[in-house]
């Protein structure tokens, strides 16, 4: 799809939803362009504040569409719209730009400065909104509310006219180390004055960007030009002489801290690394370590002793050798991987005006260049991803979470995509049996399709429908609400789920990630997205008026993981959902029809009466779900509870489940570990022998164990069963043990074909 098609199938998307959803599709581009914002990890959890434009003190016209936060640089962020439904709408001027920005400012300024109270009336939500972020912005700078500096995000349909494209647009020719020439269009922010002292940023997001963002495989690049943007002769470093071939470049360099802060302030949480940003937004820089502070503050000059440094990818640099010494200018695509609780510290420390200048701090940092982007190995894990994952495991981290815990290629992640493609769901709306594909990375879905000729694709849908599309974040979503009854997690978004998410599976039993597990997530999905599609299609509208109680611009992202919670949390004790049934039937039953239909009514009354608190906020708390269990009565309906099984039965299931999943595993591991043949093994131990390297007698009796069932063909186990005497599994891990004690040695062959 070109760009103008692409245009014309938004805008057509936008007037679709908008008939059939009875709403103005002005109203459908802002819900549309923030999901998209969301899916490009820009933003997260952003809300609604329905004002339109309204005027102010002394006739000012004041306007907010939205809001939300950036826990990671304690920024807030405001959102505008300006839409036009038409096919070519006008360009979008410098002036226009300032309209908007005089509109989002003249909001700030009543809610913080002034008695925003005197223009909306005592029930309106956005004096609950006003009250929230004026709490927020007055906080005082160790309130790990606070708030440091303030962007504004115009959402627009227009193209941008030729003088503002000037201003804000560049397109810059890279020329990496290996001589090869690429073009990379970079969307510089619009400065701004201060707010009450906080800096303000103008942030434009329009039809080509969305495009260019929409067909990445990765996140907008962060290009930095060190002397243009920030008046440094750049930053002096030491190439590493690494060899060629290696896939990468490697270098050592000093930053000043003054400029890895200004670059923080620039870009923000953009040059955190996905995961990185993901813990950091829920509790690193919440809890910025206190030595690292005291250090910016009272001991600048021990910085670079202190701290252990960054580590930062690239796709590319430009280097000059001025007088003697190398220095990096221009840095494409800059992602911190570890040290960005050090970054958000300077950058805190600049913006709260305790060390404002950061005078004698520098900042070791390790820059790994990985130019390539696309090449997968034979799992669809890109090399790329895999690389900065070791690189986050493996550097020193200054969190005690890994972002490593959250790449796509965790084996978890990897497991759940490959048994989408195996276990087909029955019949169900469908005629044939259909796949739920687990998206474990961004656009994987659409990449598959990429390769594939007309009548391939076509199968290729067929067999998993673009509805039947779980990606990880929705799958962490899904499982929160259903398995684990914690919407108030769920309500604070997808890092924070994200997180609890992993925290949860991290101790899990490797093999309770099997085909009975599949089947239930398939169903956590088919629940929760049963009531999502029941308050979306019966949703009240000025364009579509009902009798239904929920209306337009409600709260279903809380009332949806609150009601399914409710229900399942209600399940007496002994019983348990019929997973299997609803497997079976791809769909919930009419009593659990029924029951969705009561509770999510019973939600919204609930949360709803917040007490005077953003109801987006008030769901966010635990003690809400706990009030919600404690306070309103529910029981499920007799009809429900007779379609409940025993929970030994679903006990019985997963332990079943659990012991396949073992035998495969034991399986898999003997095949490979067999198929290395008798030389390999015996090797070992002539090379630990050379290097008068001590063989324990257990080390020896298991290889030579292993050696004689591989030379007679005599591999004890149940034929018919598949099992494998754990006798046998024992010597083999003995084995392996042993030849990782090789490895870490460095005693082994890097050619080795095994090694």
């Amino acid at each position: 799809m070109n760009y103008q098609e692409y245009k014309e199938d938004f805008l057509n998307t936008l007037r679709n939803d908008s008939a059939h959803g009875g709403t103005d599709t002005e109203d459908e581009f802002i819900n549309h362009t923030l999901d998209l914002l969301v899916d490009f990890d820009e933003i997260d959890s952003p809300e609604l504040t329905g004002m339109g434009n309204k005027k102010g003190k002394g006739g000012r016209i004041m306007r907010a569409d939205g809001y939300c936060f950036d826990e990671t640089e304690h920024s807030l962020i405001l959102f505008i719209s300006d839409f036009q439904d038409l096919k070519e709408p006008d360009k979008l001027t410098r002036t226009r730009v300032d309209e908007l920005y005089w509109k989002l400012y003249y909001f700030l300024d009543e809610v913080c400065n002034g008695k925003i109270s005197n223009y909306f009336d005592d029930s309106d939500n956005v004096l609950k909104i006003a009250s929230f972020i004026r709490k927020r912005m007055n906080a005082d700078t160790d309130d790990k509310d606070m708030i440091l500096k303030v962007k504004f995000y115009i959402l627009t349909n227009k193209e941008l006219d030729t003088r503002l494209m000037n201003t804000n647009l560049s397109e810059t020719t890279v020329n990496n180390t290996r001589g090869k020439k690429k073009k990379v269009k970079t969307t510089r922010r619009i400065r701004k004055g201060d707010f009450n002292g906080k800096p303000i940023e103008i942030v434009l997001w329009y039809p080509e960007r969305f495009f260019e963002m929409e067909n990445s495989n990765s996140n907008e690049p962060v290009i930095i030009n060190v002397s243009d943007d920030y008046g440094y002769t750049g930053i002096p470093c030491i190439r590493g002489d690494i060899g060629d071939n290696t896939g990468y470049e490697a270098y050592i360099a000093i930053i000043s801290g003054k400029l890895l802060a200004d670059i923080y302030i620039e870009h923000g949480s953009r040059v955190l690394e996905g995961n990185v940003r993901a813990f950091l937004g829920t509790g690193g820089s919440k809890s910025v370590n206190g030595g690292i502070k005291k250090t910016i503050n009272y001991e600048p000059e021990k910085f670079f002793t202190y701290n252990n440094g960054i580590a930062v990818t690239a796709s590319d640099v430009e280097t000059e050798l001025i007088d003697g010494t190398l220095y990096i200018t221009k840095i494409v695509d800059l992602q911190i991987i570890n040290g960005g609780q050090t970054t958000a510290s300077l950058a805190e420390a600049v913006l709260k005006k305790t060390n404002r200048e950061l005078a004698g701090i520098y900042v070791p940092m390790k820059l790994t260049v990985i130019d390539d982007r696309e090449t997968e190995d034979e799992n669809g894990i890109r090399l790329y991803d895999s690389m900065v994952q070791k690189i986050a495991k493996f550097a020193n981290s200054q969190n005690k979470v890994t972002a490593a815990d959250l790449f796509s290629n965790e084996p978890f992640h990897v497991q759940m995509e490959k048994m989408s493609k195996k276990y087909l769901a029955p019949p169900g709306k469908s005629a044939v049996p259909t796949g739920w594909y687990y998206e474990r990375a961004r656009k994987k879905y659409q990449q598959e399709q990429v390769k594939l000729k007309n009548d391939e694709k076509k199968r290729f849908v067929s067999k998993f429908p673009k509805n039947q599309v779980i990606t990880k974040e929705q799958l962490a979503m899904y499982v929160t609400a259903v398995f684990w009854c914690r919407p108030d997690i769920v309500s604070k978004g997808k890092s924070w789920t994200m997180k609890y998410f992993v925290e949860r599976l991290k101790d899990e039993d490797k093999n309770s990630f099997n085909e009975f597990w599949f089947r239930k997530c398939v169903c956590a999905t088919i629940i929760y997205r049963t009531v999502d599609n029941y308050l979306e299609s019966n949703k009240d509208s000025a364009k579509k008026p009902t009798d239904f109680w929920y209306k337009t611009g409600g709260y279903k992202l809380n009332i949806v993981p609150y009601t399914v919670a409710r229900i399942i949390s209600s399940v007496p004790e002994g019983l348990s959902l019929d997973w299997l049934r609803i497997w079976e039937k791809q769909a919930v039953s009419p009593a659990f029809m029924r029951e969705i239909e009561i509770v999510t009514k019973m939600t919204n009354n609930f949360i709803c009466d917040s007490g005077g608190t953003i109801v987006t906020e008030f769901c966010k708390k635990e003690l809400t779900w706990k009030q919600f269990c404690d306070k309103i009565e529910y029981s499920p309906s007799d009809e429900f509870l007779n379609e409940l099984i025993s929970l030994s039965e679903i006990n019985n299931n997963e332990s079943n489940a659990r012991t396949e999943k073992k035998k495969d595993n034991n399986i898999h591991i003997v095949m490979e570990v067999i198929g290395r043949g008798t030389a390999y093994w015996q090797n070992l131990v002539t090379v630990a022998q050379a290097n008068r390297m001590s063989i324990s007698y257990q080390e020896l009796s298991a290889i030579n164990q292993l050696i004689e069932m591989i030379t007679t063909v005599d591999i004890p186990g149940n034929a018919k069963t598949g099992k494998v005497p754990s006798g046998v599994i024992k010597v083999i891990q003995t084995a392996l043990q042993f030849e990782d004690k090789l490895k870490t040695e460095g005693l082994l062959n890097k050619n080795e074909p095994y090694v």
